[in-house]
């Protein structure tokens, strides 16, 4: 998942988080990302304030928010299938293409005055399935511009794009809709997607190992996705700690709005001063603050620490009525956010091999929204019970109380795992060992037969199950071990591919942290008999 930039070496470490920069065509790409941000938030502006005139009814106008969200959920797992299988480039241009297309048709339909409620809900949820296409591959396109050692930094800078657009977007939107219409901005968000176009056209072609295997189907990506997600350790610590951020997080910006506006008696203006301050503090932490201090502290503890100042900041929200010191609170919150999404970003990136990153990055982002989304619903409804205050005190408390996750779902446990490829010569297959094309798709047996002193058969048991785990969230489609009654040092290692095809795409794939587990079964036997490897293809009725 990391990669290596242009140059072809790894940068040197810097307390700079504006190093990424320095590329180029990152830059470039940055920069585009934040003007399609902008021309989102923007055009959500447009799209609910259109629907007050067309339909003046809060289900219609709360559809809007709906329309936009829903399409994360619908299709955020076949985005990361298809950013793995197919050129990012490819996926990117068409994407981009095609939201161009949608919001121009939107802005002409406004413009005329032709806009019915149900076509605005159907073109904002047409951009909010684009929008998802878009957010999987462009991450680790971005990534893939820098240095390794600057890939945290590239991270953080994607999340301060994404606080930008959230917090600029809809005050220009909000003023270009009261000063010309709605279609104007829905127009500007298509000319986001021709400056996001000119850019991707300059990016370089995604470049894998080379595979001799067909490329995997949609339905096989997603399949080996799900398993990666179920079997995975690391992808269990990046949910975990995900979708309790994002659950008890989400009441700071959802209860904001009616925070200010009943219980601290602002108008609009100071709101957006609040949410400003929110997103400049993102901005110092993510570029000046962050960088300097990657160095001191490790994932673990920057989470720990940012999570704490967080849920304090949640709880001061709560009964502080100083607006110029609600403003300083909110700018810290800023800071510890972005510190969480870039942390958490890192973990994701680190949590998977190169084949499947895109789809893991991809349950990563459901898992965020979803969280939001939910998170923002359960606070609304205990806003409703208990008031704002006593809602912000509670959801303190239990972002707080997420801390203690750590003890189960530790983020250091990512950092053991090695996923660079296996040395060429691991799993190599015999000569003689080849199966017929019409055979390719056919299910795949593999027993490996070992005979080991039974003093070693609990430490065997430990690691050999362990490299079971790891086998399965590595696209195995089963896998068991199995031990003779009658000698307890006689065991059956069973493995089962989907089809040959699989089978192979596993050689091509092995990583060394398969490679080291493997080693450390074979250290342990050593001096007895070597394991026996035996393949089988499935007999099916039509060969």
């Amino acid at each position: 998942m990391e990669g290596i930039g242009p140059s072809g070496k790894e940068g040197k470490n810097s307390p700079s988080g504006l190093k990424p920069f320095r590329a180029g065509l990152y830059r470039a790409l940055w920069f585009a990302v934040l003007f399609s941000y902008i021309g989102s938030a923007m055009h959500d502006v447009g799209a609910s304030w259109l629907m007050t005139y067309i339909a003046p009814n809060p289900l219609f106008v709360s559809l809007i928010t709906t329309a936009s969200t829903l399409p994360i959920f619908l299709f955020a797992l076949p985005s990361g299938a298809l950013s793995d299988i197919f050129d990012r480039k490819n996926i990117l241009l068409i994407t981009c293409g095609y939201m161009f297309s949608v919001s121009i048709i939107l802005g002409i339909l406004t413009l005329f005055g032709i806009i019915t409620p149900s076509l605005l809900l159907i073109l904002t949820f047409a951009l909010g399935a684009g929008t998802t296409l878009i957010r999987t591959p462009i991450i680790p396109a971005m990534s893939s511009l820098v240095s390794r050692s600057d890939i945290p930094a590239a991270l953080t800078l994607s999340a301060v794009a994404s606080n930008i657009g959230r917090a600029v977007g809809p005050t220009i939107g909000g003023f270009i809709v009261t000063a010309i219409a709605p279609w104007t901005v829905f127009f500007l968000n298509s000319v986001s997607f021709i400056v996001m176009i000119i850019v991707i056209i300059r990016l370089p072609r995604k470049s894998n190992v080379q595979s001799f295997q067909p490329p995997e189907t949609i339905i096989g990506a997603i399949r080996a996705q799900i398993r990666y997600v179920r079997y995975s350790q690391a992808a269990h610590v990046l949910i975990v700690r995900s979708i309790l951020f994002t659950l008890c997080s989400s009441a700071l910006l959802s209860l904001l709005p009616i925070l200010a506006k009943h219980e601290l008696r602002i108008d609009s203006t100071g709101f957006g001063l609040l949410l400003g301050s929110f997103g400049t503090g993102a901005i110092i932490g993510g570029i000046a603050i962050l960088p300097k201090l990657s160095s001191r502290f490790s994932v673990e503890s920057f989470l720990t620490i940012s999570i704490g100042i967080l849920a304090t900041v949640i709880f001061i929200m709560g009964y502080m009525r100083n607006f110029d010191i609600l403003c300083i609170v909110m700018g810290l919150g800023g800071i510890a956010y972005i510190t969480i999404l870039s942390k958490l970003y890192t973990v994701g990136m680190k949590s998977a091999p190169n084949w499947i990153g895109a789809r893991v990055l991809a349950v990563y982002l459901l898992v965020l929204n979803g969280g939001l989304a939910f998170g923002s619903i359960i606070w609304g409804a205990l806003a409703n019970m208990f008031g704002i205050p006593p809602t912000l005190y509670i959801a303190s408390i239990a972002l707080g109380a997420t801390i203690v996750s750590r003890k189960y779902y530790s983020t250091t446990f990512v950092n053991d795992l090695n996923f660079t490829p296996a040395s060429s010569d691991h799993w190599s297959l015999p000569p003689h060992l080849l199966v017929e094309p019409t055979r390719s798709d056919d299910q795949t047996l593999i027993t490996i037969e070992y005979r080991i002193d039974p003093k070693l058969s609990v430490e065997f048991e430990q690691n050999i199950r362990e490299l079971g785990r790891h086998l399965k969230s590595e696209g195995m489609a089963y896998w068991e071990l199995f031990q003779d009654p009658s000698d307890f040092g006689h065991y059956i290692e069973i493995r089962i591919a989907d089809s040959w095809t699989d089978h192979m795409r596993h050689h091509e794939r092995v990583t060394k942290n398969i490679q080291n587990m493997e080693n450390r079964i074979r250290t342990l036997i050593k001096g007895g008999p070597q394991p026996v490897v035996t393949h089988y293809i499935a007999k099916s009725t039509s060969t």
